[in-house]
């Protein structure tokens, strides 16, 4: 079984299990207007091994795989939070949250922008300390950011990132507040674990684990009778992701991204809570 159809079968069946039904007024809901009742479970941890070319995409059904790459690029290369330039990328994750200026607000790429510890950027900040002093435990990233936040059309939900080094392998681990299991944890997944590709091989160093932490993991009530389902299904091995013309991690294009052999059971569209 490919490594993350299996740890996303575990998140599932353990919702399924020993989550907990929210009650009375929540504040998602549907296109249609009505309120996105959810099932949850408070503090959930994965390790996932990132050192191969096995591409981090579920098999049970169709996910996407140039839409994620494509916002990853926006927020972590171009460091924006112009939602016009995201769809010139063909990429319309934030299309719902845009606000009258056309951005969505100081949040992501706003914050990874930052200047940190003299460096430019976040970003800046991770990868030459890796380089110059990678015994560092303090390589992290942060975009919760308190006095932004009700600047923010959208509170983060992966907010921080902690890189390591052991020998020469790359450690990266991501906290994630809030993740809805059937559409964000699947893009995010297969995102940040090219995120740390690029870094690993900008510092010259090799991908290890990717440990992914989640306070409320949680599925959508419209989601659940189909995720229980998909789950059910066979995983399909083979499916590999390289990156191609890779000179420096700021000259990197979502194009560079191929994924190959990927196949996949019948496709599933889930609702989006907003």
């Amino acid at each position: 079984m490919a490594k993350f159809d299996k740890i996303y079968k575990e998140i599932v069946e353990t919702i399924d299990k020993k989550g907990i039904w929210s009650e009375g007024n929540v504040r998602t809901k549907y296109a249609d207007g009505t309120p996105a009742h959810y099932k949850s479970y408070i503090g959930y941890q994965f390790r996932l091994d990132n050192s191969t070319d096995e591409a981090h995409l579920i098999t049970t059904r169709f996910a996407p795989s140039k839409a994620p790459i494509r916002e990853l690029y926006w927020i972590w290369i171009m460091q924006s939070n112009d939602v016009d330039e995201l769809n010139k990328l063909k990429c319309k994750f934030w299309d719902e949250w845009k606000m009258e200026d056309g951005t969505i607000g100081k949040a992501y790429g706003y914050q990874i922008a930052k200047q940190t510890f003299g460096y430019r950027s976040q970003l800046d900040y991770v990868v030459e300390e890796l380089k110059k002093n990678p015994n560092s435990r303090r390589i992290m990233t942060e975009i919760w950011v308190p006095e932004d936040l009700d600047k923010m059309a959208l509170t983060p939900c992966v907010h921080l990132t902690q890189w390591s080094v052991i020998g020469n392998k790359l450690y990266l681990e991501v906290r994630q507040r809030s993740c809805d299991v059937a559409l964000g944890l699947v893009a995010n997944v297969f995102q940040y674990s090219i995120l740390h590709k690029l870094v690993a091989m900008e510092c010259g160093l090799e991908p290890a684990e990717i440990i992914w932490n989640i306070h409320n993991v949680h599925i959508y009530d419209r989601h659940m009778p189909e995720l229980l389902e998909q789950i059910k299904r066979p995983s399909i091995d083979g499916a590999t992701v390289k990156i191609e013309n890779f000179k420096s991690i700021y000259d990197f294009k979502p194009d560079d991204i191929v994924v190959e052999n990927y196949q996949y059971g019948d496709k599933i569209s889930y609702e989006v809570a907003i």
